[in-house]
């Protein structure tokens, strides 16, 4: 018998699901090895400098971040996208992303003394100039290496991850032992991007040349994500300067700080599942329905994991701060505490973005952060002039519980359903987050003996702990609604294949 359209469906899906697990899986590999490694660069830089120089160069690499989120034309998007993408195509994304990383680099050398003089401080001006040369370097990487993303073939991004992040962590954590300067983080930076271009074309050769003959087939596209990003930058990188300007770099560093560090684990587990998403859900544009069904299932993959890691973060931040930061960044803690909660619960809809972009709804995402925008930036601004570094922390998370309303709103609209479809699908996630803060707030604050053990002690045991009841959480919600078909069921099936390699293939 033929295969008809439906069992053919079924098949084209079940063949997805396993290319976009080894996609997430090579993703994470090289985020958890970046990450750790800029963990240990983060913790060795900050030992060695104080906050005030974190703060100034944090000034400097959001002003890059910002300029390079105003004028993101999304190559990678683009490349993954169109299928079919040719030589014009990939040329005309290249001479973009060249005249892109050469005026971020000029509007960054041009703004040195005007930011030396606003900061008042001399060196805040050799500090930009310094951060220009990044722009410039990555604004050459080939366009053809991001093929790999669109054939979901993860495991030369994980090479070139590991040896960007190997580079920079080096050079960085080197300059910073021998000179004790904040140069050591702009050089690191500059020799990762560096590594970057070069793997670029030698794992993927391609001589480009400068065209615009597919200019407005890219635009088409990238127009309304180039907006996207130039409002997510706003939205996200104006943070530091601001309380900056309000408190001083010292407060700004500790708000980086605190920031970053609340945003380090869930994004080192959500953020490669979001990227693996995006080139599953764009092959299956051709079908609505099985998009909005793969796309809830990879709502309920990040609720099982990448939530749950950032509220028990913040349950463990002060142990955290005490242990690896120490004594002069212990006002990291409260930022963490207020903020990865609320992090957390927004990794739920980080592949809403991706999932109305495969459907071809970028106009709509546009909308979604122009609304964010207006919202949040005289919220935060008020809160930082008048609260200072409290106010803004805890303005920052209630703006943060108003973007997850946006993402569900941006859910509705985009699927033609009910916005509280993504809260089902991560309902046992919830549940059994619900369920670790029950313990930590109840139970753990009972057991005060445990506040005379040693800070690492203490630390592991927490983490253990939380670990514990959020598994043992989930898997009671699961086997109550029947074990049906969702992450745990997934996550059985593989241990089960595991069990059944390693029988057949006993260890010598």
């Amino acid at each position: 018998m033929p295969d008809t359209p439906s069992s053919t469906s079924q098949t084209e899906t079940a063949a997805l699901a396993p290319k976009v697990a080894r996609g997430a899986a090579w993703i994470m590999g090289a985020g958890l090895f970046a990450r750790t490694l800029g963990a240990l660069n983060t913790i060795v830089v900050a030992r060695l400098l104080v906050p005030e120089d974190i703060g100034l160069v944090a000034v400097a690499t959001v002003a890059l971040q910002l300029l390079q989120g105003l004028s993101d034309i999304g190559v990678s998007q683009a490349v993954v996208k169109f299928r079919d993408a040719d030589r014009e195509d990939l040329n005309t994304l290249f001479t973009l992303s060249f005249m892109r990383g050469l005026i971020v680099a000029l509007l960054l050398a041009g703004a040195a003394p005007l930011m030396a003089q606003l900061y008042g401080d001399p060196r805040m001006g050799g500090v930009f100039l310094g951060v220009a040369a990044f722009p410039l370097i990555t604004g050459l990487i080939n366009p053809r290496f991001y093929e790999f993303e669109r054939d979901l073939s993860f495991s030369r991004e994980f090479v070139v991850t590991v040896l960007n992040k190997l580079a920079g962590v080096i050079v960085s954590v080197t300059v910073a032992l021998i000179f004790r300067t904040y140069w050591a983080i702009i050089l690191g930076l500059v020799a990762g991007g560096g590594v970057q271009l070069v793997l670029s074309y030698a794992m993927r050769p391609f001589a480009p040349r400068f065209s615009f003959r597919s200019l407005n087939k890219v635009l088409g596209f990238s127009g309304w994500l180039a907006g996207v990003s130039f409002l997510a930058a706003l939205n996200n990188k104006l943070d530091v300067p601001i309380l900056a300007r309000a408190v001083g770099a010292g407060g700004g560093g500790v708000y980086f700080m605190g920031f970053q560090l609340s945003e380090l684990v869930t994004g080192q587990i959500a953020l490669p599942l979001t990227r693996a998403i995006y080139p599953g859900l764009s092959s299956l544009q051709s079908d609505a329905e099985r998009m909005r069904k793969a796309f809830l299932r990879g709502v309920a993959a990040l609720g099982a994991v990448a939530m749950p890691a950032a509220f028990g973060f913040a349950f463990v931040a002060e142990d955290f701060t005490a242990l690896v930061l120490g004594e002069k960044w212990a006002g990291v803690a409260p930022v963490i505490e207020i903020l990865a909660p609320v992090i957390g619960a927004q990794s739920l809809f980080y592949a809403s973005q991706s999932y109305a972009m495969a459907l071809g709804l970028t106009r709509l995402v546009f909308i979604r952060e122009l609304v964010f925008f207006l919202v949040r930036l005289p919220v935060f601004v008020w809160a930082a002039l008048t609260h200072g570094l409290e106010g803004a922390v805890y303005a920052a998370a209630a703006l943060g519980v108003f973007h997850i309303a946006l993402n569900l709103a941006l859910y509705a609209r985009a699927s033609g359903r009910g916005f509280w479809e993504p809260l089902v699908a991560a309902r046992r996630s919830i549940g059994a987050v619900a369920a670790m803060a029950f313990w930590f707030l109840s139970a753990r604050a009972q057991l005060g003996f445990m506040d005379d053990w040693p800070v690492l002690l203490r630390l592991g045991a927490d983490i253990l702990a939380g670990a514990g009841v959020y598994a043992a959480a989930q898997a009671a919600l699961w086997l109550a609604e029947g074990r049906p078909q969702g992450v745990e069921s997934d996550l059985m099936s593989g241990l089960r294949a595991l069990k059944n390699r390693l029988a057949r293939n006993p260890a010598p």
